[in-house]
């Protein structure tokens, strides 16, 4: 049985850093994790002490660091603990500081990204020549390509995410072929096969990467 950290603790800890993510402390709401400062598989243990709250950027930036490919510097063992520690003292010594703070989830790249794998599988289910005018999102790759976040991921975490949106940009190229010059000439069975072919494309994404910013966070 996995083991983890112990709810109680981790509700506590919850409500010291007023479900902000210690690193960037922007305000997460229930898209919060909470990690392993040192990760089991390197000696960390599910004491209280070893945990820090993180967004779900924050959380997939502390993992995403490809030593094959090394670009910035990873976070560190110390370096999280002292962020934690950072956060916590603010929190507890200038609460004003909330009075005037938004508590408004301000999302970061990665979870722009889940959302928008989320919504485009949505608006995909049940096709009718009716419903099939819509065009599937995709600013949030484009966000998250300005931002730098794709090139730091994992090789193969980033291959399944550029394959999504390519099968993505493919299908929204024949919505608009079909939206142009209508059903005839085969033109709404290639935008329901493009739509068809893009699905499983865009929920391998969404898996792989809800699995990637989730990784070695546990609770209790």
């Amino acid at each position: 049985m996995v083991s983890g950290f112990k709810r109680t603790e981790v509700d506590q800890l919850l409500v010291r850093c007023r479900r902000r993510c210690c690193i960037c402390n922007r305000f997460c709401g229930t898209k919060i994790e909470t990690d392993h400062i040192l990760p089991r598989e390197q000696g960390g243990d599910d004491s209280i002490d070893n945990a820090i709250t993180v967004c779900f950027d924050c959380h997939a930036e502390i993992h995403m660091y490809n030593p094959k490919h090394p670009r910035g510097r990873r976070y560190t063992e110390n370096e999280l603990k002292m962020h934690k520690e950072q956060w916590l003292h603010i929190c507890e010594e200038k609460p004003e500081i909330f009075l005037k703070a938004s508590n408004d989830v301000d999302i970061g790249p990665m979870q722009g990204l889940l959302d928008e794998l989320e919504h485009n599988l949505v608006i995909s289910e049940n096709l009718t020549i009716e419903k099939l005018g819509f065009k599937f999102k995709d600013e949030q790759l484009s966000r998250a390509i300005r931002m730098g976040v794709l090139s730091t991921i994992d090789d193969g975490l980033k291959r399944t995410i550029s394959l999504a949106y390519g099968a993505i940009s493919k299908a929204n190229e024949s919505v608009i072929s079909y939206n142009e010059h209508g059903p005839g000439g085969g033109a709404f069975s290639r935008a329901v096969d493009a739509v068809k072919q893009a699905i499983p494309l865009i929920q391998e994404a969404q898996r792989q990467l809800l699995k990637f910013v989730r990784s070695d966070s546990s609770e209790g």
